[in-house]
């Protein structure tokens, strides 16, 4: 298997889609966009913000010290 982290920021990505979509998020609970954007728009940041952190994280796990 290549590099874990790439995959869990794809599906990160589409957890973001799916809430951008439907309107609503889960942190411990649903937050919904009508009833508090704050919070919704806050979740949805942190979640793409820990999405695109994947795509570099991995890639200095990879080098090799010699």
């Amino acid at each position: 298997m290549n590099n874990i982290w790439i995959w869990i920021g794809v599906a990160l990505l589409g957890w973001v889609a799916w809430d951008l979509y439907w309107g609503y998020t889960l942190l411990w609970d649903l937050i919904y966009r009508e009833d508090n954007p704050t919070l919704y728009w806050s979740v949805v940041t942190a979640w793409f913000v820990l999405a695109v952190s994947c795509f570099f994280s991995g890639k200095n796990s990879l080098k090799k010290d010699t």
